[in-house]
C-alpha cells in the first residue's frame, strides 16, 4: 500500500511534530506511514508561514542545492533536496504576480532611475510583540494587496490586476500606483528602491462588484502590460473542504510575505469561503492559492480584527490559536469578466 497524501494525514498533529523534532523537545512520532513529499511540503509550509519566499528560504541560484538553513532541517528527516527546491520553486512563482497598491505621494524622489519609497521600520508604525520584522520598512499608507490575471496565463502577460474593491475607490484611481517589485530584494540599508520601470498606474476600472456585494471584488486596467511574470491560472472547480492553502500579499504594508500551514475550515457559502489564513491588514485583495495545484481558488476580503493589546504591545490573535477564519471570495465569481487579450 502506498504511503499517505497529505490530504489523509492530520496536518496539525504533523506540523507540531515536525516542531517537536527540530526543537528537540518531546518524544518522537513515528512518521514512516506518511510520505517523503507530503512531509516536505508540510514542512515547507510551516517555514515559510509568514515570510516571503526569498525572506527565510531564498532560493541558490543553480541544481539542486538548497539553502543552508533548509537544507540542516532537511536533512534531519532524511527527505529529499529536489523535492524541496521543486516546492520553494513553485511558491517564488506563486509571488511574482502578486503587487501592493499604494498612494503616489509615497513614490518619493527619482535618483538614479529608482524610485526611493516613502517607508518607515515597522516598529514604528505597529507596536507588535512579535520582533520578526521590527526592522523592515513599510507603507504606513499602503492600500491592499491584488494580483495579476489572464485568460491566457501561459502566455506570462496581462494589464488585468485584480483586488478586493475597498482597497481603491472611484475617486482614489488617479493616485493610486502598483508594484510588483516590493519584496526584501529591494531593501538596501532599511530604504526601499524600485526602479522607475517596476512602477504601473490605474488607467481604468474594468469592473467592480454592486456596492452592497460583501463578495467585495474589483478589476483595474494597469497603463501598460506586464511582462515576463508567472501569473498563475484560476481554479475552475471550487476549493474543497480542508484543503491546504496559503496566501500571498502585503500584510501591514510589509515587503510581500508568503503565509502557508492553513486550510479551507468553513465551505458552506456559495459565493465565499473561510480559511484560517494568518492574514493583516494590507492583504485584502491578495491570492489565495490550492498549496497543491498553486491556482488561485480565492480573493482575501475581510477578517478578524488582527491585533490585541498583550502586555504593553500588541499580538496576532492567531498566535493564540484564535484564528476562526478569513473570508475569501470564491474566483468564479470574476473570472468571466476578465478580459480576451487584443489581437
Amino acid at each position: 500500500m502506498p504511503p499517505p497524501d497529505l490530504r489523509d494525514v492530520d496536518l496539525r498533529s504533523l506540523l507540531r511534530e515536525l516542531d517537536r523534532r527540530f526543537a528537540g523537545d518531546g518524544p518522537a512520532v513515528d512518521l514512516s506511514g506518511v510520505s517523503s513529499r507530503a512531509l516536505t511540503a508540510a514542512l515547507l509550509r510551516r517555514m515559510v508561514s509568514v515570510h516571503g519566499s526569498n525572506d527565510l528560504v531564498n532560493l541558490p541560484g543553480c541544481g539542486d542545492e538548497l539553502p543552508p538553513r533548509l537544507g540542516v532541517l532537511l536533512g534531519n528527516l532524511d527527505l529529499e533536496p529536489r523535492q524541496a527546491t521543486d516546492y520553494l520553486r513553485e511558491l517564488r512563482a506563486d509571488e511574482e504576480g502578486v503587487a501592493i497598491l499604494f498612494d503616489r505621494a509615497e513614490l518619493g524622489e527619482v535618483e538614479g532611475g529608482r524610485y526611493r519609497l516613502r517607508t518607515r521600520p515597522l516598529r514604528e508604525h505597529f507596536d507588535l510583540c512579535d520582533h520578526r520584522f521590527a526592522r523592515e520598512p513599510c507603507l504606513p499608507g499602503a492600500r491592499g494587496s491584488g494580483f495579476l490575471v489572464a485568460r491566457f496565463p501561459q502566455r506570462r502577460r496581462s494589464r488585468w490586476l485584480v483586488t478586493a474593491s475597498h482597497c481603491v475607490e472611484p475617486a482614489q484611481l488617479a493616485s493610486t500606483v502598483v508594484t510588483f517589485a516590493f519584496d526584501l530584494e529591494a531593501v538596501q540599508d532599511g530604504a526601499v528602491w524600485i526602479p522607475v520601470d517596476e512602477v504601473y498606474e490605474l488607467r481604468a476600472e474594468l469592473v467592480r462588484c454592486a456596492d452592497d456585494d460583501p463578495a467585495d471584488w474589483a478589476i483595474f486596467e494597469l497603463d501598460r502590460d506586464v511582462l515576463g511574470r508567472t501569473i498563475r491560472p484560476l481554479a475552475t472547480e471550487p476549493v474543497a473542504a480542508l484543503r491546504p492553502v496559503h496566501i500571498a500579499g502585503h500584510p501591514l504594508g510589509l515587503p510581500r510575505k508568503l503565509a502557508g500551514n492553513a486550510v479551507v475550515r468553513d465551505n458552506a457559502a456559495a459565493d465565499h469561503f473561510k480559511a484560517n489564513l494568518d492574514a493583516y491588514g494590507g492583504n485584502s485583495g491578495s491570492p489565495i492559492f490550492d498549496s497543491e495545484t498553486h491556482a488561485i481558488v480565492g480573493l482575501l476580503v475581510s477578517g478578524q480584527e488582527d491585533l490585541m493589546p498583550s502586555l504593553g504591545c500588541k499580538l496576532d490573535q492567531c498566535m493564540l490559536d484564535q484564528c476562526p477564519g478569513e473570508t475569501c471570495t470564491r474566483v468564479a465569481l470574476f473570472a468571466d469578466s476578465i478580459p480576451y487579450p487584443e489581437s
